[in-house]
């Protein structure tokens, strides 16, 4: 039998996984950001501190992403686990 699909649900699982593991880094890199000295205050000072937080937005939404990402591998794979399971149920009511 050639199938039309075939899919490795373990894989998609770990996948699942690293990607989750990947957003928990991006977000908590998101948290980390040093505090500018207060002495002497440079006239770039509030550029700078605009800029890190525009980054650390990006950073905050990337995370959430990547955290949305890994719940739709994750259903994904649920519903491929679950469309063998009915096909399997399928096979054994036809013989």
């Amino acid at each position: 039998m050639n199938p039309d699909l075939e899919v490795d649900i373990d894989a998609l699982r770990r996948a699942a996984a690293d990607i989750a593991a990947t957003a928990d880094r991006v977000g908590a890199a998101a948290g980390e950001q040093p505090l500018p000295p207060a002495i002497p205050r440079w006239a770039t000072t509030e550029a700078a501190l605009l800029a890190a937080e525009a980054a650390r937005q990006q950073l905050a939404l990337i995370g959430s992403d990547l955290h949305e990402t890994a719940r739709r591998v994750r259903a994904a794979s649920a519903d491929y686990e679950l469309a063998d399971a009915r096909a399997v149920t399928r096979l054994r009511l036809i013989r």
